[in-house]
């Protein structure tokens, strides 16, 4: 049922409100705890280069991404909402500097005279930090990454068809179904490789790397290994 009239987005008529709202409710919930609920199993949480008919268990060191922990919020979010809504939020702490003092900063008091506002707290504890950055990719899944399919939708319009292709019956082709999956492949990417691994390179792809080199290549290697040791 329509709730709101007025039509979404022109490039893909069929696209309504509702949808684009309730898509983006149920997406963030959903990462938050079913990112969650995948920490707690290491085929999620443990990489690995082979590949098995059937499955074994893996075992490894966990990141800490995956261990629960304490996480504090950036206090300059909060600035970007406005106090009112800050202030909803539960578990936020009003902190307050003491005297004027920005150096002395405790829990703000009502009526308290000296305190004067300074920032707001949250810290979010027992969490996994893998949830905070699965919250991040919801986000950017519901709000930005549909505009892959808009785009996909304008180009369809243009060349006056419904589908780029019918290999899925009552969906069209595959880049019918993938057009949201490449802005979103490109964002994981760029997030995974800026907040959680600063670099690509481990010792497991490390590992698997020197299996790949010939004989004279991993004698060269280990040379080297032992040059810088």
């Amino acid at each position: 049922r329509k709730f709101i009239r007025r039509p979404f987005i022109a490039l893909s008529p069929n696209k309504t409100w509702e949808g684009f709202v309730g898509g983006a409710i149920f997406t963030i919930i959903m990462s938050w705890y079913m990112s969650r609920v995948m920490a707690h199993f290491t085929w999620f949480t443990c990489p690995t280069n082979q590949f098995r008919l059937l499955p074994e268990k893996l075992e490894c060191e966990l990141d800490p991404i995956f261990l629960e922990a304490s996480s504090i919020f950036n206090p300059q979010v909060s600035e970007l909402v406005p106090d009112a809504f800050v202030k909803m939020i539960p578990g936020i702490v009003d902190i307050c500097s003491v005297g004027g003092d920005a150096n002395v900063l405790t829990p703000c008091i009502s009526g308290e005279e000296t305190h004067a506002h300074h920032h707001f707290e949250l810290v979010l504890k027992n969490v996994f930090p893998v949830q905070i950055h699965a919250l991040g990719l919801g986000l950017f899944a519901s709000l930005v990454a549909p505009f892959g399919g808009f785009l996909a939708s304008a180009i369809k319009g243009a060349y006056g068809i419904k589908d780029f292709d019918s290999i899925i019956p009552g969906h069209g082709g595959l880049m019918d179904r993938l057009d949201c999956q490449f802005m979103m492949a490109l964002f994981t990417w760029v997030h995974y490789n800026t907040f959680v691994k600063m670099a690509t390179v481990s010792v497991p792809k490390m590992i698997y790397m020197y299996s790949l080199m010939k004989e004279s290549e991993q004698k060269e290697f280990l040379e080297r290994i032992m040059e810088m040791s």
